[in-house]
């Protein structure tokens, strides 16, 4: 039954200013929450500011929330002036930002404690407008919940499509995402394998949209990825979004106990080439001025460890990490190398899988030759001797390092070699 209350909206960024401009469009009020400037644009007859959470929650049935991230939901529901202050039981919360599934699932169960609904619906842009109406929202909550709320989420959206229980419209969001940027990351592979063959990229697009290789990203093909084809687009909110989006269904997969070769390799590969461009990491220019990829990858990590004294940011911001500086078995040059280890107690351990590759990385083969080596650990570094772990010691150090992470065990299948295993005995000590 349509409510004739306000939709709340809290989040008036890029979508939710959007979704605020449509709802009004079609002649239904709307409240609306959000720091910045851009709240002005939305001057109508039918739309009025608010200055908390629970001042929106106390004037609407349905509240939309559309924020950047799962803190920033947790506070505007559960937080000082939040949406449960004054949220009348019966009000439907609809969690629109991208965030974990499982922040869904525990907010949803905390409101219903309360007689207060929650479903999270994940947007997806149609093959349209969405001033016109035009989002798929991927939906998790009861069926009643959404029935009470359908009125309200149809005046901004033509398909809505119920995944499941709270949570799992997040979920199928997160799948969604990472098709569309694993695709992106092969597409712009694509295009420039076409490009260093003399294949024009009209040509390109016109073949293979016709063709079984077709796809959203090709579908619109324009100005962004011809600059990620050149020199990138530097520091974006879309490669942020790219980057937090591709971290959070990593972490999913990594709570459920998958590995994802594929999601893993375009978490690792797109952010950097969205910034800087493929061919700084790929192309010619890269191989031509000794700027290779993983060059480019490592000097990052390691001036941003150093920065922070061990913390990164964006989709690295769950890493564990040491840096490991070795002496060049041939060169004879310090070269310092970002690792995952493995702490136990006083204890550390890291692992020469080089991500799968048949051979061994130039770390091993440097400590082979001279074990002395430097270990930077958060803010603390130290001198150490790296010493190889061979039999049982060996195999029950993986076996712990596969139950942490699964990956380990696909590296060690893909390389078709024992993977060593070190650990440090810190000088002095």
């Amino acid at each position: 039954m349509t409510s004739q209350r306000p939709i709340g909206v809290i989040g008036l960024g890029e979508m939710g200013g959007t979704i605020a401009q449509r709802i009004l469009s079609v002649g239904h009020p709307v409240i609306g929450l959000d720091k910045s400037p851009a709240v002005d644009d939305l001057v109508s007859s039918g739309f009025e500011r608010a200055q908390t959470p629970a001042e929106v929650a106390g004037r609407c049935d349905v509240v939309l929330v559309i924020v950047h991230n799962d803190d920033q939901v947790r506070e505007a529901i559960l937080g000082k002036h939040g949406i449960v202050e004054t949220a009348r039981p019966g009000t439907v919360v609809v969690v629109h930002s991208t965030v974990d599934p499982a922040t869904c699932t525990a907010l949803a169960d905390d409101l219903a404690a309360r007689d207060i609904a929650l479903i999270d619906a994940g947007m997806s842009r149609g093959r349209g407008s969405m001033r016109d109406g035009v989002l798929t929202l991927f939906v998790g909550g009861s069926t009643e919940t959404i029935e009470a709320a359908r009125w309200a989420l149809h005046l901004y959206s033509n398909n809505i499509v119920h995944a499941g229980p709270a949570g799992t419209g997040m979920v199928l969001k997160l799948c969604n995402n990472l098709l569309l940027h694993a695709n992106r990351l092969a597409m712009l592979e694509v295009a420039h394998i076409a490009s260093t063959a003399g294949l024009s990229r009209e040509s390109l697009l016109d073949g293979v949209r016709s063709s079984t290789g077709s796809s959203w990203v090709l579908e619109h093909w324009g100005k962004k990825d011809e600059d990620v084809l050149d020199t990138g687009i530097g520091s974006h909110p879309f490669v942020d979004r790219t980057t937090r989006e591709v971290a959070l269904a990593l972490k999913y997969a990594k709570h459920l106990g998958l590995a994802l070769p594929a999601t893993t390799a375009t978490g690792k590969y797109l952010p950097d080439i969205l910034t800087d461009g493929l061919p700084a990491h790929f192309g010619s220019k890269a191989e031509g001025d000794g700027r290779s990829a993983g060059l480019i990858r490592r000097n990052r990590i390691i001036e941003e460890f150093r920065a922070n004294q061990g913390r990164l940011g964006g989709i690295r911001s769950s890493w564990e990490i040491l840096l490991l500086t070795t002496i060049g078995a041939r060169s004879g040059q310090r070269r310092t190398t970002p690792l995952a280890y493995q702490a136990e107690g006083d204890d550390l351990f890291v692992f020469a899988s080089d991500g799968g590759n048949e051979k061994s990385p130039d770390w091993y083969h440097n400590i082979r030759a001279n074990p002395k080596v430097t270990v930077e650990i958060g803010a603390r570094k130290f001198e150490a001797t790296a010493i190889e772990l061979a039999g049982r010691e060996r195999e029950e150090v993986f076996d712990r390092q596969v139950a942490r992470d699964a990956e380990f065990a696909r590296y060690e299948a893909s390389a078709a070699r024992t993977i060593p295993v070190i650990s440090f005995r810190e000088v002095g000590a």
